[in-house]
């Protein structure tokens, strides 16, 4: 039985999609699992062992692209799609190239027409962990009578994200270059591209340096250039040890630069989330806003430590900024908080060691 997934939005999506795969083959380990995403985010699925098909698609795709897709998707003679995110156009696509059962959540009138195996999704579950929303869909697909053939939740993975041998020599050579030897690389990024309110950059210098006072810590800076200006503000109290790695690698290398790493310290980017599935130990700092909170948003991986301001947000969606009459409440997180969270992580995984 050949079943497509589909997820086309953001890498972060992207990311707390993947148990997903682990959980359908446990249940039918019959089953062709396939997946289309975006092609920018290739690089997270193409060595995936439990996929057998990698597909794309983008909603500016030509009609003459997307007309091939259709036919190469008709093809295939798929039994089911579970479209994990709604894009109705895709979802037209996909009901015009054959696919009989089509999964996911309504949450538009147009997709009404698209999703004849469509449900409304309950509160509840919409405030779940993305993740646990994810697989409550592909459930659905399941049905209760393979539910007890699954994990009831997939155990926590340190290699959710499969790397080809040389991403992992690129990671090797990273480590290599830098004499790390036996020292923990901390990578930091300290940019959420104004998507959401950040955490002061000097904080982030603060974090840094105190970490490069310790015996066998090195700190790289991460960020792409629509991370600059935080960048730019945390080197200017930087200690000079710390490398900047502004910009530098496309996704298939980076995530070999990320996998030489030890630990991650940064906001809610897809990096965060990157850093968890190759098994750093992660510390996400998180803006108290529903919308963004933890409690969906936290990395899933064998180590993660989130940290919020413990101040009672107003809003659900939206951060009000400068309106808001406990703005700005990232200022609430000193140094102490984040270096904290970095040795809990550092003292379980001495305890693992020995």
């Amino acid at each position: 039985m050949k079943v497509l997934i589909t997820r086309t939005d953001s890498l972060t999506d992207l990311v707390l999609s993947l148990p997903v795969f682990p959980y359908l083959r446990s249940a039918r380990p019959d089953l062709d699992i396939q997946v289309l995403v975006s092609e920018s985010w290739v690089p997270l699925v193409e060595n995936n062992p439990h996929l057998s098909g990698v597909w794309t698609w983008a909603p500016s795709d030509s009609q003459e692209v997307s007309q091939l897709l259709k036919e190469r998707l008709a093809a295939e003679n798929y039994a089911a799609v579970v479209m994990l995110n709604e894009e109705p156009d895709l979802g037209n696509l996909l009901k015009s190239a054959g696919i009989k059962a089509r999964y996911g959540r309504r949450t538009s009138f147009r997709s009404r027409f698209v999703l004849n195996k469509g449900h409304r999704e309950k509160a509840a579950t919409g405030q779940l962990h993305e993740k646990d929303r994810n697989l409550a869909l592909v459930q659905r697909f399941l049905g209760s009578r393979f539910l007890k053939a699954a994990s009831e939740r997939p155990a926590d993975s340190a290699n959710q994200l499969k790397l080809t041998r040389g991403q992992q020599a690129l990671g090797q050579e990273f480590r290599d270059e830098n004499k790390l030897g036996e020292d923990n690389a901390v990578f930091i990024h300290p940019g959420t591209g104004d998507s959401m309110l950040d955490w002061m950059p000097e904080r982030f210098a603060g974090v840094a340096n105190a970490l490069m006072g310790l015996n066998g810590f090195r700190v790289f800076v991460l960020g792409s250039a629509q991370d600059g200006n935080p960048v730019e503000k945390m080197t200017q109290t930087l200690d000079k040890q710390a490398t900047v790695l502004l910009d530098q690698f496309n996704l298939r290398d980076f995530l070999g630069i990320l996998s030489a790493g030890d630990y991650f310290i940064g906001p809610l980017t897809g990096s965060l989330h990157l850093a968890a599935a190759l098994g750093l130990g992660t510390v996400g700092l998180f803006p108290p806003v529903k919308e963004f909170s933890s409690q969906r948003w936290a990395p899933w991986g064998c180590r993660t430590q989130s940290v919020t301001p413990k101040v009672d947000c107003p809003v659900c969606e939206g951060c009000p900024g400068s309106d808001c009459p406990q703005y700005n409440c990232m200022e609430t997180i000193f140094e102490r908080d984040v270096l904290e969270a970095v040795m809990k992580l550092h003292r379980i995984k001495t305890e693992e060691l020995f």
